[in-house]
């Protein structure tokens, strides 16, 4: 047997020799950024927000990480780095093109851009606001030569497509009027709470009916701010005569009014004014706090509590808000897009001593700039919506001399209305 295992040992080192045991090694490829790529939605509401994803392609060994800059079109972007980030609208009079580009931070000169459509808000948003114009009238005891008067209206939304017309006499909460997309406006039948005239009629009430020829009243407006609406009230006005009621001294008589408005947005309707945020405003604060020590696990708690804050005006034109933990000063913020929108810019604060050899530095928003601090909303009759992001390092060195960090990012919402 053993001739026969140096043969097939003898075969197996002729074989090696001759390059048997396959190709040389690939010699590699280089490290290298070939391309950036962004997907998203391709159409977002007004004031909505969506994640907008960015992938880095290469060659070898290369950096995924990205920087995030809005271009063109308005709204706020949750972070500057990060695989993904959260894009949150503005209100919109109108469809708006939005571009967002994330840049590779491997290859500053390889970048992926992304173009999207922020679509018009809804046609009552639209339409939300006081309007002035000429008002004429024409009824039963009113006579047709009246010249036609300066008056004000507010239009308030109630949903995407119907807003509240005030004030109509007979309608202390106003009058509902359905918005169409195509500029048109309708009045729907409707009717007023009954109230006493006096001592002998007892019920006076007054009615939005509709007409043989259409509904209770008609209107156009468009997203320039014109507005007009021609809309038919009836009052019922039910008596007794004195010393009744006997038979033949109960009536019931109507009178009817035709008023024609034609006016147009005050630009006082939404001014970018901090002063009209001024006050203290009850809601719901939610957080989502990630700590990251570098001697171990990072760790997230979140909560929801009842939350009161302030909003102060300051001297440069913007305004604070206050009653926030850690920055009793306040949050610096602006107030943006028509008014309707609000915005906070990064900033930091000194370092300040936080227990035995340790400093712990506060900062607003991711730091530095361009990123914003956060956004929020509000209207005219009280709401508010905000975001904004809080950031800490802590630094602290022991007795050994070796130093440890220790860094939080919160994630801070809070909805509410001012009291």
């Amino acid at each position: 047997m053993k001739p026969l295992c140096i043969l097939v040992l003898l075969a197996l080192v002729s074989l090696s020799g001759c390059g048997g045991g396959g190709p040389a090694p690939d010699p590699g490829v280089p490290d290298a950024v070939v391309g950036v790529s962004v997907t998203g939605t391709d159409r977002l509401a007004s004031h909505a927000s969506t994640v907008l994803t960015a992938v880095v392609e290469g060659t070898g060994t290369f950096s995924s990480e990205v920087t995030w800059s809005l271009l063109s079109g308005g709204g706020s972007l949750s972070a500057t780095t990060g695989a993904s980030v959260t894009y949150t609208a503005p209100f919109a009079r109108a469809d708006t093109a939005v571009t967002v580009q994330a840049t590779s931070e491997g290859d500053p000169s390889k970048h992926g851009v992304f173009t999207f459509t922020v679509a018009r808000a809804p046609a009552a948003s639209l339409l939300d606001g006081a309007y002035s114009g000429f008002r004429s009238v024409e009824g039963t005891f009113i006579p047709t030569e009246s010249p036609p008067r300066v008056e004000q209206f507010t239009l308030e939304p109630v949903s995407d497509t119907r807003v509240r017309l005030k004030p109509i006499t007979g309608f202390p909460q106003g009058v509902l009027v359905d918005v169409h997309e195509d500029g048109t406006l309708a009045i729907p039948p409707q009717e007023g709470p009954a109230s006493r005239y006096d001592k002998y009629c007892f019920r006076q009430q007054y009615f939005m009916r509709e007409e043989s020829s259409g509904p209770a009243g008609t209107g156009t407006w468009d997203a320039q701010g014109n507005l007009s609406l021609t809309w038919v009230s009836q009052r019922e006005l039910e008596c007794i005569g004195p010393g009744g009621p006997f038979p033949g001294t109960h009536s019931t008589s109507t009178s009817e009014i035709t008023s024609v408005f034609t006016g147009r947005r005050d630009e006082a309707s939404w001014p970018p004014a901090p002063s009209l945020l001024v006050g203290v405003y009850e809601g719901t604060y939610s957080f989502s706090e990630t700590t990251s020590p570098d001697t171990g696990p990072e760790t997230t708690q979140s909560g929801t509590r009842a939350f009161t804050l302030s909003i102060e005006q300051a001297e440069d034109g913007r305004f604070l808000l206050k009653m926030i933990d850690d920055h009793p000063e306040g949050i610096p913020g602006t107030v943006q897009n028509d008014g309707r929108d609000l915005g906070f810019s990064a900033f930091s604060k000194p370092p300040t001593e936080s227990g035995e050899g340790c400093q712990r530095q506060l900062f607003i928003g991711w730091f530095p700039p361009p990123a914003g601090a956060g956004w929020g909303s509000w209207g005219n009759r009280g709401e508010l919506s905000l975001l904004w992001v809080s950031r800490s390092e802590t630094v602290c060195t022991g007795p050994d001399g070796a130093t440890h960090r220790t860094f939080s990012s919160t994630f801070n919402t809070f909805t509410g209305r001012k009291r």
